[in-house]
Order: C-alpha cells, then structure tokens, then sequence
C-alpha cells in the first residue's frame, strides 16, 4: 500500500507542476477572462503545500473576484453557473480559503453561500434567478454545499442537505437503474419527465456511460463527513446506498471522466468502517486516475464530452484530478 500512496502522491506532483506554469505574477491563473474556472485551485494549492500560490491566489480573487456580499463574482464570466450549479464555485472556494486560513474570505463568502440554500428542503437552488418555490434543487451542488458547511462549522445547514439527500433517494423510483438528481420544490417530487436530449442533466444511468456519473461518489462522501461529525449512524447508512449505486455501475463508467468522485466516497468510507470492499474500489479509482494521466502530467476531460478542450478546460480538470487522487493517497494511508 505504501508503493501505491507514493505512486499516488508523485502523480499529484507532476499534475502541479504542470499546472504552476499558468500561474500569473498577479496570482491569477490561466486566461481568467475566459470564463470562472479555478474556483478549486486554492484548495489544492493548500493540499499540494503551495502556500505562495495559494495566498497570492486568494489575494487575487478578493480584488478581482469576491464581492463585498461573499459572492464569487467579477471579470471572470461565470457561463454554465448562471444557469446551472451556480452556488458550487463559491463551495469548492470556500474550502480553500479554509485550508488556507483566510477568514477575510470564508465569512462572507460562508454567509453567501447559506443564501443558496432552501430553507424548507435543504436543498440548494441551481440558479440564482429562481431561488424560490419553482427552482430546482440538484444533488452534486448540495453535497459539496454540505461539505463545505460541515468544515465551517455550519452543522445545522448540514443536517438540512442530509435531510435533502435522504428524502432524494427515499423517492427514486428504480435505484438498481438510474438516480434521479434534480428535486422540484415546487412539486416536492423528482424531476423525472424530462427531454431525451437533457436526460443526462436529470437522470445517472448505470448502463450508459455519457452520465453524471460522479452522483454517487459525492453524495457518499458528503454523507460519510456528516456521519464523522455527528455520530448519527443514519448518514454513514445513506452513504452507503450512494456509493453502492456508484459500485454497482457498469464498467461503462470508467469510460468517462464523471466517474472521478466515486473515489472520494469509497475512500471516506473505507476510513470510517475500514472494510476491504470500499479500499478495493478507492485503489481502483486511485489507478484508473493514473492510467488517464499525460505524460507532461495534466488530465483531460472525456472527449464526447470535451473534444477540443482549452487551457482553462485543462486547468478544470487538473485540479479537480490533483485534489481527489490527493484525498484517495490519505484515505489509504491509514492502513
């Protein structure tokens, strides 16, 4: 196990490396006019023990990027995050500044962030724009929501986005098939009638592999953090259920990049029960993430999804692949 973690954590390195030659003097990295796109990067500097970066970073996004609310907005079009996901970057930010110790960041940005939540559900809206009775609520936003909360110590906003994930997965209809990811407040059900050709955004499938196949990985590992910081049993149970959809999958899923969370889940919960079932399938996700690796050390996104990818899509990826494989070499080293 110790051979596997160092393999693990070289491959980390050679990803960082790669990614170090973007950073600008100024802090930024990559063409930051492009669209928002390293809303992770503070947090893996933190991981990777870049505290320069990681500072001159933050330093950056709170002049350019940080309103006086804790909104993660400014030269950096947000795209997708208008319409979808609009309350993830400003999750995955907010680690960061934690791990880096930057309270200028993490209050407000944490008192923003409470403001995507439904009070009602627990769920977080995906658009800002409809923060009301008719938004819809989706899982991998909620899950990294939860997280981010736990480690602010925001537990009851926590509980609530557990208490979301759970009502999700007591109304799926067919959980030995598909998840179902998207709740309407509104109606209080699934969103499950929906066009074929937005299946994808709605809808994990076991037996195609163009999914969001990363569902079940997060939500477990969400539900496995609230286990670890309440001690109540039922969440460790639910985590459980989502990663053994994530387990159960068909070998389709390593076919896609989306598969990547499903090693964060079985990693939290190989540290919390120590079963051999959930280190077997960490190991597994630890290797498919080396066999994708290039050679200079940067990772691509999947190509039916991203065929011609830029520097900035690369940047994405990178640092999300730096940061679970990061997670996976501390999640084995227990051993």
């Amino acid at each position: 196990m110790e051979n596997r973690v160092a393999i693990y954590q070289d491959a980390c390195r050679r990803g960082m490396d790669w990614m170090l030659q973007y950073v600008r003097k100024d802090g930024a990295i990559g063409p930051v006019e492009e669209r928002l796109f390293y809303y992770r990067v503070p947090w893996v500097f933190a991981l990777m023990g870049e505290q320069e970066a990681a500072f001159r970073k933050l330093d950056w996004i709170k002049q350019h990027m940080f309103t006086s609310g804790g909104a993660f907005e400014g030269v950096s079009p947000q795209k997708i995050y208008t319409e979808r996901y609009g309350s993830y970057p400003l999750a995955c930010l907010i680690v960061g500044a934690l791990l880096n110790q930057r309270l200028d960041l993490v209050y407000p940005g944490v008192r923003a962030l409470k403001g995507w939540q439904d009070n009602q559900t627990g769920g977080v809206f995906n658009c800002r724009s409809d923060q009301d009775a008719t938004g819809e609520q989706e899982l991998f936003p909620t899950a990294q929501f939860g997280m981010t909360m736990l480690m602010a110590g925001q537990i009851e906003a926590a509980i609530k986005a557990g208490a979301w994930m759970d009502r999700l997965w007591a109304l799926q209809p067919d959980p030995d098939h598909r998840l179902y990811h998207v709740y309407s407040s509104q109606q209080q059900r699934l969103v499950i009638d929906v066009a074929e050709e937005n299946e994808p955004l709605y809808i994990t499938r076991k037996d195609h592999p163009w999914q969001h196949h990363f569902n079940g990985g997060i939500a477990a590992a969400f539900l496995t953090n609230l286990y670890l910081g309440s001690s109540d049993r039922k969440w460790l149970d639910l985590a459980r259920q989502y990663q053994s959809f994530s387990m159960t999958t068909d070998a389709c899923q390593f076919e896609s990049m989306q598969t990547c969370k499903s090693g964060w889940g079985s990693g939290l919960l190989y540290v919390a029960t120590r079963e051999t079932a959930y280190r077997d399938w960490t190991r597994r996700i630890g290797d498919w993430f080396l066999s994708h690796q290039y050679p200079d050390g940067h990772w691509e996104n999947t190509p039916y999804w991203n065929p011609n990818p830029t520097i900035s899509d690369n940047i994405e990826i990178t640092t999300e692949f730096i940061m679970h494989l990061s997670h996976i070499s501390m999640y084995l080293s227990v051993e």
